[in-house]
């Protein structure tokens, strides 16, 4: 299982003592208090053996898409695989004074699922701040958002009572009723597969304050903009369209498609956004284009502009309108503030793309921001290399209320300490760059997919940027710690069901980075690397699920992994794997090991010669079917 054990030096036969120790894989470590001593005297009570080795088995509708050829038992999509087509088109307007965004907008959706759609879901994740709105996190009411005008193809649509919906025979009328941050648009006729409709909305909210998640403002004076239009829902292959509620915890599952977004905000505001900026020389003095075409060749951080460079009376007019253009997102964010300044730096991402620039917007005040675009650019070219090149044009790194939130091309990042936990927070949010801007998971659903993700990408980052190759032990720390206070949820439940914040956020982040972790040890460095580089190419600018995942490394790598899945992703069983006896005899030593928790891993067991010499005995994982106690001789 593990091809790096040290071979023994000299002849073992000669050695008259040794001492012996169970080892654990890196990554995975025994529950607290698991250590015992060598022993023969003891004999531990076990439980019944556990039902490892179990065919895992996907849910049905995972089975009705793999006989539709939309998925593959390979891990891969299939030849029959589709998912929705939508193209936003939004102006909107920042109001700094009243602290509000006004929006309206066109959405060009295209219906390529091969049934027609009676009924279009819509996003209003802003109503996670209205009053009465079901939440599982606490907020300053701002009012939600206020929908002011809703049209599908020509046809304006207005808001249905539940008197409309009783007295409606058989199909409801063309309208459309909001629950929560979910709106259900009815529509005048089902949307036949193959055909593009439009929608067309208008909206205005109050943007939270410094308090808020996700997103939110400083004094009126630094805005970070996000779940800030309406949204169609994701309609997919497996479970079809997703009617999950946004609560506050849990996040976004959403289709790729491109934006063209016009922002108008006070002049002298600078603005960072998803996309391209399509009117620079407009927006822009020469020096400021000068100065960033210089920063993408260099490997030094330029400072681009500041306020000043945008001062009233620079361009003329009392407000800017900046213009943005994005292709394949599948979300769009920006910030924006009188109080930036802005650094960028050329990151070499390889591919099509070569150099990029990489942003920075903060604050001045924020000293330790000063490194952001380096540590921004160090991290981009870390993941390029390791997964696949960065696909889109920038990166973008905006200072702002927000501990730390990732949308295509650009994150918010909140008060982090400097140095290193800076560094972090920015790999940590680049990284969902990849997972899930790029591989577009259903995030709520399976949090994992995403946060575990991008945690072990950091972990790899860190150990690189350090030197210290055990960077990921502060994951496996705080798995133990969730574990021994009996608060862990397995990976595999929708994050918004788990009551305990703790455990929550251990099940999204610590726990499956750390899993990656040992897989990539119990698998190989080399063989795990290009199995999981498979599966992100495989799955980019798609909607793959969990068992898409499992598939995908069982097939790259040739083994059957079932067993680790069932205890480590649908479990919250522990490793506690125990010497129970040690039996000295001629030419041989006889060991029993005994498997007290409910979580299986390959046996490693390290023999250290009073000679000084050293040998390691691996067991497959295998030794534990049908038992919970092996014995072996070792010669």
């Amino acid at each position: 299982m593990v091809s790096n054990a040290t071979p023994l030096l000299r002849d073992r036969r000669a050695a008259r003592r040794f001492s012996l120790a169970l080892l654990l894989l890196p990554g995975i470590a025994a529950a607290p208090g698991s250590a015992r001593p060598v022993s023969a005297q003891s004999s531990p009570v076990l439980v019944a053996d556990h039902p490892v080795f179990q065919p895992l088995r996907p849910p049905s509708a995972y089975g009705r898409a793999l006989a539709a050829g939309t998925r593959t038992e390979s891990g891969r999509p299939g030849p029959s695989y589709w998912q929705q087509e939508v193209h936003y088109t939004i102006a909107a307007r920042l109001d700094p004074v009243e602290g509000t965004v006004r929006g309206t907008g066109t959405i060009r959706y295209t219906n390529r699922a091969p049934s027609e759609l009676p009924v279009l879901v819509v996003r209003l994740y802003q109503n996670v701040f209205g009053q009465g709105v079901q939440r599982n996190r606490t907020v300053a009411i701002t009012g939600g958002v206020r929908l002011d005008r809703v049209v599908y193809d020509g046809e304006t649509l207005e808001l249905l009572t539940p008197l409309d919906l009783r007295d409606a025979q058989g199909r409801p009328p063309p309208g459309y009723v909001i629950s929560g941050t979910v709106a259900q648009l009815f529509l005048p006729e089902p949307l036949p597969s193959g055909r593009t409709a439009v929608l067309e909305f208008a909206w205005a909210y109050r943007v939270p304050g410094e308090t808020a998640f996700r997103t939110g403002n400083i004094d009126d004076r630094l805005f970070t903009i996000a779940q800030w239009y309406p949204q169609v829902s994701v309609v997919d292959d497996v479970y079809g369209v997703d009617l999950t509620p946004y609560l506050g915890d849990g996040e976004f599952y959403l289709d790729y498609g491109s934006f063209d977004v016009a922002i108008t905000v006070p002049e002298g505001w600078l603005v960072a956004a998803t996309g391209e900026l399509r009117n620079a020389d407009e927006l822009l003095p020469a020096e400021v284009r000068q100065r960033l075409a210089q920063a993408v060749a260099s490997d030094t951080v330029v400072r681009v502009a500041a306020a000043a460079d945008l001062a009233p009376g620079a361009t003329g007019g009392a407000v800017r309108t900046w213009r943005f253009h994005a292709e394949n997102v599948r979300d769009f964010a920006f910030a924006a503030s009188d109080r930036y300044v802005w650094d960028a730096v050329g990151a070499d991402v390889g591919g099509e793309r070569g150099r990029i620039p990489v942003h920075a917007f903060y604050d001045p005040s924020m000293e330790h921001w000063k490194v952001a675009a380096r540590f921004s650019k160090d991290a981009l070219e870390h993941f390029s290399r390791y997964l696949f090149p960065y696909p889109y044009p920038h990166a973008t790194a905006a200072y702002g209320p927000v501990g730390g939130m990732e949308y295509p091309m650009i994150v918010f990042i909140g008060r982090s300490q400097p140095g290193e936990p800076l560094y972090g927070v920015l790999a940590h949010e680049l990284a969902h760059e990849w997972f899930p801007m790029v591989v577009g998971s259903p995030e709520a659903r399976f949090a994992w997919m995403d946060e575990g993700f991008a945690t072990y990408l950091e972990s790899l980052a860190r150990a690189a940027l350090s030197g210290n190759q055990l960077a990921r032990l502060q994951d496996q720390e705080l798995y133990l710690r969730a574990a021994l206070a009996e608060v862990e949820a397995p990976l595999m439940r929708h994050t918004d069901h788990v009551e305990s914040a703790f455990g929550r956020s251990v099940a999204a982040y610590a726990k499956p980075a750390m899993l990656l972790h040992s897989l990539r040890r119990l698998l190989g460095e080399e063989v795990f690397d290009r199995a999981y580089r498979a599966y992100a190419e495989a799955w980019a600018y798609k909607h793959p699920y969990p068992w898409d995942f499992f598939a995908m490394l069982e097939t790259e790598s040739g083994r059957e992994l079932d067993w680790f899945w069932q205890a480590w992703f649908y479990g919250t069983e522990t490793l506690d794997q125990s010497l129970e006896e040690v039996t000295l005899r001629a030419g041989s030593v006889r060991v029993t090991v005994v498997n007290l928790g409910g979580a299986v891993m390959p046996v490693e067991i390290g023999i250290e010669f009073d000679d000084g010499t050293t040998q390691r005995i691996d067991w497959p994982v295998e030794v534990w079917a049908g038992t919970r106690r092996v014995t072996r001789e070792i010669p």
